[in-house]
Formats: structure tokens, C-alpha cells, sequence
């Protein structure tokens, strides 16, 4: 889990959980928060809205 805030008033926030299915199988769903304050320097994530949500699913093999 991970937040961050400045004084522009931009907020981005991110979590995930990794669950193992069988051993030396994980699987790790993560979300992701960003809302676009009042100053923004650089918008490197090309979000356009105020507030903009993400997520990814991963699937890690170990042997």
C-alpha cells in the first residue's frame, strides 16, 4: 500500500493483495487512485479527469 499527497492537492493512492492458489503460484491484483489537484507540474500518467482509477492482475510461476 502506498499514498502520496502534495501541496498542489494531488492525491494517489495504490494497494494490492497476492493470494497463493498453489505453491509456487501467486496471483496479485493491485488497484490504483490518482485525483488531479489544483497545481500539477507534470502529468506523466496522461490522466485527463480529475479523479482516475487503474488495476492490474499478475500471475508469478516459481520453480
Amino acid at each position: 500500500t502506498q499514498i502520496s499527497y502534495d501541496e498542489g492537492k494531488n492525491l494517489g493512492a495504490v494497494a494490492n493483495i497476492a493470494y497463493d492458489i498453489v505453491p509456487g503460484l501467486t496471483i496479485t491484483a493491485e488497484v490504483s487512485y490518482l485525483h488531479v489537484g489544483e497545481d500539477t507540474v507534470s502529468n506523466w500518467t496522461g490522466a485527463d479527469d480529475e479523479d482516475n482509477f487503474g488495476g492490474q492482475l499478475r500471475f508469478q510461476r516459481s520453480f
